[in-house]
């Protein structure tokens, strides 16, 4: 019972509803209840022939003949052999035509709770936080939508085929019992038995199947890791490595693979001779003890012919249901985690616009897995309309202070308050539409320029997709391809030069007409010629518009002409100011600059 109430929770928290269900098994009661009428008939039409048609001879040799004469002479028809024949195949012939509909339905019923638990996953992993982010592998997240999916909704489905099965079973048996009592009873007996022989092996693949998951899984991380560096494997000269552990990864696929089958191929090739030998057991006893009739033997025999694939099918559901349990705990596991880890939205106002500035008043910040906080006490101003500048040594935690602008980190303490309101009095979705943000890789998905830069925002106009071009720098560039703004540019733009990457990002940025743009190490990749291409376009956004602008970097010779240069030194503000005041003020800032000015010349 408890079996049954955890698979009826787990299939409903997986998509299964009440109404689909409902619909199935009643599909195979009617598909059982025309079989079992179809496999009946046989009796009447045998006795029929073996009485030649007399009706007085077999109503008095079976009882059942009253109630078919009583059938006949309602529908007003004539009993005949004919009419018993077509009977028998008209009842087999919808016995089919609901199987046929119970399939194709069970099908879709499958596939959309696929399409449903992959969209869910997919969402629910963007609508969680960056810890959770953090913490679970991306290949991991793609085994789990690709693969595992799939079996899991095989393993809540599995169920219902064991409904199916079992409701076939009672029909047949119910046919058995009208045949003969203590043959049937026999039959039950040695079919109990019969279905506890594959016990170890179902039981063995629930934990096959959990091994399974995590070879998958392995792989999975293991290809995603690797095909986003194949230049890094190449130079390093590791291919023979690489390919070395891949080869073992998938050999532990295919070993745990085949096992499976083999267990499944054991439980299916025991189950058959049982029941043969059920059926010429039978055949021997009830012609030469129970003296049964030929008829009576032969339907007999039928039924438990039809009965040997339904009994087989219950215990290898059985089995499939062990085989995906690992993929079933594995996405209960993952939606627990992303359910608890959702972003949690606490505004209730909408942030339409900064007025006078952003502050951060003693913040600090620790990850869940750290000790120590990487943000110590930090409290600074950002005036709106300048251009603001976070430097430091590499691990200071220039990153991490912006990410909590946008509420991409929540502030393990203090306060961050835009126009003199916490940050949290804000709605999520307002305060990111008020924000861009240029990371110092640019994330550039497989399209087309134009795609790209629509990503900002998905509704502007042609001639906002020019302006935002041109103000970003890459306007020329663009129209000198000869499919301009159509030009593919494949998987992160590979075919562009860095700078042309860079600006390219920018250019989706300002599309979005956002008041506040951070720029996270926008020229540590770029060579001389770009990093003035790109400060060039920064001060144009800079004289155009009103945007407030944050430049995070380490690089100090490209962000002089910054309004505000705030120097954060392992998580603590060390001091801020203007270029000339921190050359005079910080020591730290004055030799950077120095060596990095010598080293540009």
């Amino acid at each position: 019972m408890n079996n049954i109430i955890t698979w009826f929770s787990r299939s409903l928290r997986l998509g299964l509803s009440y109404k689909s269900l409902f619909i199935l098994i009643t599909m195979s009661f009617l598909s059982t209840f025309f079989e079992v009428f179809g496999i009946s008939m046989f009796l009447p039409i045998f006795q029929f022939i073996r009485f030649n048609g007399d009706l007085e001879l077999l109503v008095e040799d079976a009882e059942i003949w009253i109630y078919m004469i009583n059938i006949f002479d309602y529908i007003n028809i004539e009993p005949s052999l004919i009419i018993l024949l077509i009977s028998s195949f008209v009842l087999f012939v919808l016995r089919q035509f609901v199987t046929y509909l119970r399939i194709v339905y069970s099908s879709s019923v499958t596939q959309k709770i696929i399409q449903k638990q992959r969209n869910n996953m997919f969402s629910s992993y963007i609508k969680a936080d960056s810890n959770f982010h953090d913490k679970l592998p991306v290949g991991n997240l793609v085994n789990i939508i690709t693969t595992e999916v799939n079996s899991a909704v095989n393993g809540i489905m599995a169920p219902i085929e064991l409904i199916v099965f079992s409701i076939m079973l009672f029909g047949y048996v119910f046919i058995l019992l009208f045949i003969s009592l203590e043959m049937t009873i026999a039959s039950i007996v040695v079919l109990i038995i019969a279905s506890r022989i594959p016990g170890a092996w179902i039981k063995m693949s629930r934990n096959i199947g959990r091994k399974l998951v995590h070879a998958n899984t392995s792989t999975s991380e293991f290809l995603v890791s690797r095909l986003r560096s194949p230049r890094l494997v190449r130079l390093s000269g590791t291919e023979s490595a690489e390919q070395e552990e891949y080869l073992k990864l998938t050999q532990s696929q295919r070993k745990l693979s085949v096992y499976s089958s083999i267990l499944r191929a054991k439980t299916e090739v025991v189950m058959e001779p049982v029941v043969i030998a059920i059926s010429l057991t039978f055949l021997y006893f009830s012609s030469s003890v129970l003296k049964l009739q030929i008829e009576i033997i032969g339907i007999y025999l039928v039924v438990a012919l039809r009965l040997m694939p339904v009994v087989k099918g219950i215990v290898l559901q059985w089995q499939s249901v062990q085989r995906f349990m690992g993929s079933i705990e594995i996405i209960e596991r993952r939606i627990d985690d992303m359910e608890s880890s959702i972003e949690v939205d606490s505004g209730e106002l909408e942030l339409k616009n900064i007025k006078s500035n952003i502050k951060f008043n003693k913040v600090c910040y620790r990850y869940p897995t750290s000790i120590h906080d990487v943000i110590h006490n930090c409290s600074i101003r950002i005036g709106v309309g300048e251009i603001t500048a976070i430097v430091g040594p590499s691990g200071s935690g220039k990153s991490t202070l912006v990410d909590l602008l946008p509420r991409i980190r929540i502030p393990t303490s203090g306060e961050i308050c835009i126009d003199n309101k916490s940050l949290d009095a804000y709605t999520l979705s307002s305060v990111r539409k008020l924000i861009s943000y240029v990371p110092q890789t640019p994330q550039i998905f497989i399209g087309t320029i134009k795609n790209h830069i629509l990503y900002g925002k998905p509704n502007a106009t042609s001639e906002e997709i020019k302006n935002a071009a041109q103000m970003a720098g890459i306007d020329l560039f663009v129209n000198s391809l000869p499919d301009g703004y159509d030009t593919i540019i494949g998987e992160d733009a590979s075919r562009l030069s860095g700078g042309q990457r860079q600006r390219l990002d920018l250019a989706r940025a300002l599309i979005a007409e956002s008041h506040v743009l951070i720029l996270d190490e926008p020229t540590s990749n770029l060579d001389a010629k770009s990093e003035e291409i790109f400060r060039q376009s920064v001060m144009k956004i800079r004289k155009e518009t009103n945007k407030t602008i944050i430049i995070i970097t380490h690089h100090l010779v490209s962000i002089s002409y910054a309004d505000k240069i705030i120097v954060l030194n392992n998580g603590k503000i060390e001091s801020s100011g203007t270029h000339e005041e921190l050359i005079e003020g910080n020591s730290w800032y004055s030799s950077a600059y120095k060596i990095q000015e010598n080293e540009a010349y």
